[in-house]
């Protein structure tokens, strides 16, 4: 009767730790969803902004366009009435 008994309890036991070992692995499989969503929701983050700074350099590249047209603009119109155009430093006042 002893050996039977213990035959049962080492299979109850068996079949807790089985269990114990299942319900962590559960558990172990739920942390790597959890993980996974949470770096799927950032590189959701980091393309949105890559987005927003893309539009912002699109912005700055068009004001940079419209001032360099308006610098041709103005030169063409400088030529037109006949005012020299400088390059360099200007010359300073009071020197020979």
């Amino acid at each position: 009767f002893d050996s039977v008994c213990t035959s049962f309890c080492q299979a109850d036991e068996e079949d807790d730790h089985s269990d114990l070992a299942l319900e962590a692995a559960k558990s172990r499989r739920k942390v790597c969803q959890a993980q996974k969503a949470l770096a799927d929701c950032t590189l959701e983050h980091h393309m949105v902004l890559v987005d927003l700074y893309r539009r912002r350099v699109e912005a700055a590249n068009m004001r940079l366009l419209t001032a360099d047209l308006n610098v041709g603009c103005m030169h063409i119109e400088r030529k037109k009435s006949g005012i020299p155009t400088f390059v360099g430093s200007s010359p300073r006042r009071g020197t020979a």
